[in-house]
This record gives C-alpha cells, structure tokens and sequence, in this order.
C-alpha cells in the first residue's frame, strides 16, 4: 500500500493521504513540494485494537524475569538493564527520575548501570527504541500473556538491538556490581577481567608520549599525557590509560575473588596490557609527594644534564622556560622546586632501581610505586594466581587456605582453634575485614562467626568496640584512622603495609585507587604475625 505524508503548510502538522499508486489515490507529492512517501506495508490498526482489547481482558502484560535473562544472555547487557528494556525501555523526561527510577525495584540498576543504560538509549535514538519496542509485539498480541509469550517477545527484541547495537560477551553480575561498590569501576572492567583486556572499548585514546606540563593555578609541575598528532578529540576524552585503575582491579581479582573464578579468568591478558605500558620507554609516572629538597645549581648538576621541554600551556610567556625538567633516565627532576617523575621502563634492573631508591627525599613515594613495577606486589599476586595452593573456590583471604602453616603457629601462640588464628590474622593484616568479607571469604554463618568472635576476644589479642563505618566489632589495640569514604576506616598500623597517606581533604595516597593489599595477602599475614611478635600490634 502507498501512500504520502504530507506536512500542512509551515507548521508541524502531518497528515496521511492516498498515494497516487492507489486506485483512488490523489498525486499529492507532485502538488506538495515537501510531501514524504511512505509505503506502509501492513495495516496494524486491527493488531492494536487487538492489543487494547487484551489489556482490557487481562491487565498489565507480567515480565518474568525469564524474559530479562534471555534478552542478557543473547546481548550482553546487563541483568538491570535488560530488565528495563523488557519493561518497555522504561524511562522518564528527566535525567536525574530516569536514573532514580532505573535503581528503584524491580530493576535495581547500580549508579553506574543506570548511566549505561542511559547511553545505550541516546545511542538508539528515537528510531531504534521504537524499533525495539515494536518488534515486542507479536502478530497476535494475546500471545504477549500466554505461557512464553513475553520471553518470545524479549527474543524478537533482543535481535532488533543486535542489529542496532551490536552483541558484547555475557557479563557477571555480580561482579560487576561488587567491582562498582568496592573499587568505583564500571562495567567495562568486569567484561576485561572476565574475558580479557581487548573485550570492552572506553573513549579513553592511547597516548604517544608522556611529558612535564604545568599544573592549573600555577601551582606546580605534573605530567601529562600527549594524544597522538594530528588527533582531534572532542573535550573532556581521556588520554593514556589510568595504571591505577588496572593495577585496582587486577588487586581485587587476585586478594578478593575467590580462586578460579569465572568472573576474572582474563586477570591475566589485563595483567600483561599493564606490563606493556610500564614497559613504554615514553611513560613517566608522576611522584606527586615526593621533592628532590635541593637547589636548582644542584638539581642540575645531580640530574642533567638531559632535560625535557615542560609544557607551560596557558601560562606559556616569551623567553625561557621558568621550570627545567632534568632527565637522568630513571628519573626526571624539575627545578626549582624538585617535582619528580618516575620513568618505570628505566628501573627494570633492580640495580638501577637500587640507585633510584637512594634518593631518599623520594624513597615514600617510590614505595608507593614499587607493587606496580617488575618484581613487585602485583608481579607477585600474579604469579600466585597463576601457580598457588589455594584450591579453587576457596580465598586468599582465608589463612587457613592460603597460608595453613602460620595459622598453626598463631593458635599455638594465642591458645585458640584454627578458626580463631585465622580471624585474628585477618583483623590484624587487612584493611577491610568487616563482618561480611570475613563470612563470605572463610565460608561461616552469622553463628559460627559469632563462636568465633568470642573464643579470639578471651584470648585478648583483639578488643570490642563499636567504631562508625567499619563493619565489625573486633579490632587491633591501638590508634585508629577514620579515612574518608568511599575507604573504610582501619587500623593506624595498617597505614604503613599498604602504603597509605591520608591526606587533609578526602583523598589519600596510595598505590591504588583504594586501600587494597600491596603484596600477596599469604605474604602480608605473616609480616602483620612478625610485626605483632616484634613488639608491635
């Protein structure tokens, strides 16, 4: 059947009139300039009407949850957001009710989830989320509420976003939600540490070169990451890749997840993408808390007398530069001031990382980086992951699993069950021991944790007390250190093994994004048992 919209005169008014292909049709496009032919190719009045008359009869088409599986399963969204495009591609006018609505039951999307799936309806557009919906309704759309009538739908829906949007690997939900609450990562990190570095794309661009550039404000020298030549980006797109944000989630799929978990089975592909940034001769990692204390004449003298260009940007003046970069190799020193970079391709051979350490005004700061560079903490998680004892299912984060022998000695020493060594040696070592981490990593109900509370509190290693936020009620003698959310507050003695500064605002330094373990935990439980037996807590 053919017929023309036309649009009245100026206004935004359309109307439908025969074609001129019609028996009784009219030639309207030749007299109407701006008339649009459509060729309808079957009428749908009597599928809606149908439609209208089901409602009437049976009330609200049910979604099953069935229906959200099946469209994940052959998409790749997540669980959240293919429950709220069965629903309909429900949405409202306004960002902030779309993404209230989008959190609220029955679709319980993250932060981060609702912001997904936000883009993926902008990346739709008007065409494509009417194109969805449509192909939900089914030639009779009584069929919509009979036994597998809405998981059909969510098939024929499913095919019309493939075509549209493409198809991603099935994510792990739970992951991906625990990887948000814990590390403030998105999804795109749950389907890398899932399935490999290179199985999900951000708009972050890979940078050609790393150089010394002045801080907004004046305030001091950092560096920057260089987008290749001739690249224009649109503003605010992320140049080089956040180390930190690797190192972070590599640390939580090797301390956190339990051994040979699915959901971090690429740990390792995302491990090698990381060794090969560090590996970039170009890369400079910047040591924002470190300062040469010298003056210029010396700064010079002990780091040139190669130098680098230091972009100025806006406050870039006639004449010379008013900040030299010196460059040694492993390190880059600026002066005046004594703003450090670290350059991690110079400092594979441990001599020559033995030299850098030397400098003492800078020896906190390159502690702060070592778990990254060969040899480190993460080089030695990895290595654990891939050849260690704990069997799978099981965690790191368990003594009793992954480092059995201490745990005898701590019970002998304390005079309590295996159970109790192992809880003692968690509250003592790691930075979040709350009561729920303790129960999932050792495999206790709420009872047996209790038992167990009780035998490791009459032994006095530990003491009760009720501290806002931490998640627990037993705790180290000693200081305590209310750090600022999203990290919990812990034990002052802590600070130091993971290689935490708090600083005056919300922020802290660290090695990563959170307060995470900086050595494979099996390592770090015996350094908290030396460290008690030394004399401290």
């Amino acid at each position: 059947m053919a017929s023309a919209a036309v649009r009245a005169g100026g206004a935004a008014c359309w109307f439908v009139a025969p074609g001129a292909e019609e028996p009784d049709g009219d030639p309207v496009p030749a007299a109407v300039a701006q008339a649009r032919p459509v060729r309808v190719r079957r009428d749908d009045a009597a599928r809606l009407r149908a439609l209208v008359a089901a409602v009437e009869e049976h009330g609200p088409v049910p979604v099953p949850e069935s229906a959200a599986a099946r469209f994940a399963e052959l998409t790749g969204v997540r669980r959240a957001v293919a429950r709220l495009v069965v629903a309909g591609l429900v949405g409202r006018g306004h960002r902030d009710e779309d993404r209230a609505l989008a959190g609220r039951a029955p679709y319980r999307a993250t932060a981060m989830t609702a912001v997904a799936y936000e883009e993926l309806r902008a990346r739709l557009g008007c065409a494509g989320q009417r194109a969805v919906l449509a192909a939900a309704l089914p030639e009779d759309p009584a069929a919509l509420w009979r036994p597998g009538g809405v998981d059909a739908a969510a098939e024929r829906m499913a095919g019309v976003w493939r075509e549209l949007l493409g198809t991603l690997p099935a994510v792990h939900d739970e992951a991906a939600d625990a990887l948000e609450t814990d590390l403030g990562l998105g999804e795109v990190w749950a389907r890398r540490l899932a399935d490999g570095y290179a199985a999900a794309a951000d708009t972050t661009v890979e940078a050609a070169d790393w150089e010394p550039a002045a801080t907004p404000y004046g305030i001091g020298v950092g560096v920057r990451a260089v987008p290749p030549a001739g690249l224009e980006l649109p503003y605010g797109t992320p140049v080089g890749l956040d180390l930190a944000d690797i190192a972070s989630a590599l640390v939580w799929a090797w301390t956190d997840r339990p051994v040979g978990d699915p959901a971090v089975a690429g740990a390792m592909d995302v491990y090698e993408r990381l060794r090969a940034e560090l590996a970039r001769p170009e890369l400079l990692l910047a040591l924002p808390g470190g300062r040469v204390q010298d003056t210029s004449a010396r700064i010079a003298e002990r780091f040139g007398p190669e130098s680098l260009p230091v972009a100025m940007g806006d406050r870039e003046e006639e004449g010379p530069a008013p900040v030299t970069a010196y460059d040694s190799g492993a390190l880059v020193v600026c002066a005046p001031g004594g703003a450090s970079f670290l350059r991690p391709a110079a400092v594979a051979d441990p001599e020559v990382w033995r030299r850098v350490r030397e400098v003492t005004d800078l020896a906190e700061e390159l502690d702060r980086v070592a778990p990254l560079l060969a040899g480190g903490g993460l080089e030695r998680m990895m290595i654990r992951a891939r050849s260690g004892p704990v069997p799978a299912g099981a965690y790191e984060a368990d003594p009793r699993r992954s480092c059995p022998e201490l745990v005898t000695r701590v019970a002998a020493e304390l005079g309590v069950g295996a159970d109790a060594a192992a809880l003692y040696l968690q509250v003592a070592t790691l930075a979040t021991p709350t009561d729920r981490n303790v129960r999932r990593w050792n495999g206790w109900t709420a009872k047996r944790h209790k038992e167990v509370r009780a035998e490791l509190l009459a032994s006095g290693a530990v003491m009760e007390a009720k501290r806002a936020r931490a998640g627990r009620t037993v705790f180290l003698p000693g200081e305590w250190t209310e750090l600022k959310a999203p990290n919990l507050p812990l034990e002052t003695v802590k600070l130091a093994s993971h290689q935490v500064r708090p600083l005056w605002s919300t922020s802290i330094r660290a090695p990563f994004g959170r307060v995470l373990p900086t050595a494979p935990l099996h390592e770090m439980f015996a350094q908290a048992w030396q460290r008690r037996s030394a004399g401290g807590s």
